[in-house]
């Protein structure tokens, strides 16, 4: 068989169409299937984490007061909403803040997870939608979190920031001292 023969055979050979259209197909297949598994564990850890921060900002703005035990208690709860989530675990800040006639901003007391934060009296920048009411009191809580994907196929699925904060008025009294 001359080699012209064998190109034209080879050509017109169908037998192992099937195999090739599979071997084809299945990276994209699998960059869609894992890319849609790494979206939805997404959404569902950010949902998660966010619904946690909210709760424990609403249980601070209920709270007339706060102590260590019940910051503790506080963060127990977010634990038990949050769950394990991928990637680091999250950061989870309470910010109390009284504004002044002026309508400046002061830290009246601050939490990172259970260890204090910056002084009382410290500036703090309040969100645009909330900036410049007097003589007001506000329990601000803000959670940061790294989410890492399951599945990495050489950076295509990266590593993700989540900010979010959360603000709200005491419901029961002028302000939650802390103790």
């Amino acid at each position: 068989m001359t080699g012209r023969t064998r190109l034209m055979r080879l050509l017109h050979d169908r037998s192992a169409t099937a195999a090739v259209e599979f071997a084809i197909i299945l990276p994209v297949m699998l960059v869609l299937y894992l890319g849609t598994f790494e979206a939805s564990h997404l959404i569902m850890t950010k949902r998660k984490v966010e619904s946690a921060a909210e709760a424990v900002a609403g249980i601070v703005a209920r709270s007339p007061e706060m102590d260590m035990t019940r910051l503790r208690n506080v963060l127990l709860v977010f634990d038990g909403i949050a769950g394990d989530v991928e990637g680091d675990d999250p950061k989870i800040t309470i910010t109390t803040v009284r504004t002044d006639a002026n309508g400046k901003a002061t830290v009246d007391w601050q939490r990172v997870g259970t260890a204090a934060g910056v002084a009382a009296g410290t500036p703090f920048q309040l969100a645009d939608d909330l900036a410049g009411l007097a003589d007001t009191y506000f329990v601000v809580t803000r959670v940061e979190y790294r989410f890492a994907p399951t599945f990495d196929f050489g950076g295509m699925f990266k590593a993700m920031k989540f900010d979010r904060t959360f603000s709200f008025r005491p419901r029961k009294g002028a302000e939650v001292a802390w103790k």
